[in-house]
């Protein structure tokens, strides 16, 4: 069955997208050589700030998955400033953080 192809009509926009870019790659290394330093100890602080579990920060160490890019750039910054950690006795609860 032929398919008649029509020349009519308004021509449509497509947007002129450089898909060639790689800022998201650039971005996802420089996340995963953040998260590829991790211990034990700063990925359970970093579990506990960020509300996911230690498994997900275990993945993300491994490259196994990606969080958001809001999450991922906070994780970026808190490793560019050296990985700070506040201890807190086990009685203190981490909501008394937010």
């Amino acid at each position: 069955m032929a398919v008649a192809i029509s020349r009519r009509g308004r021509p449509h926009g497509i947007a002129k997208i450089n898909f060639e870019t790689d800022r998201e790659i650039e971005l996802r290394e420089e996340f995963y050589n953040a998260c590829a330093g991790l211990n034990y100890f700063e990925r359970m602080a970093l579990s506990r700030a960020l509300c996911v579990t230690p498994v997900t920060v275990a993945n993300w160490k491994y490259k196994m998955c990606f969080p958001s890019y809001y999450v991922a750039l906070q994780v970026i910054d808190w490793a560019n400033q050296g990985k700070p950690i506040e201890l807190k006795p086990p009685w203190q609860s981490t909501a008394d953080m937010f």
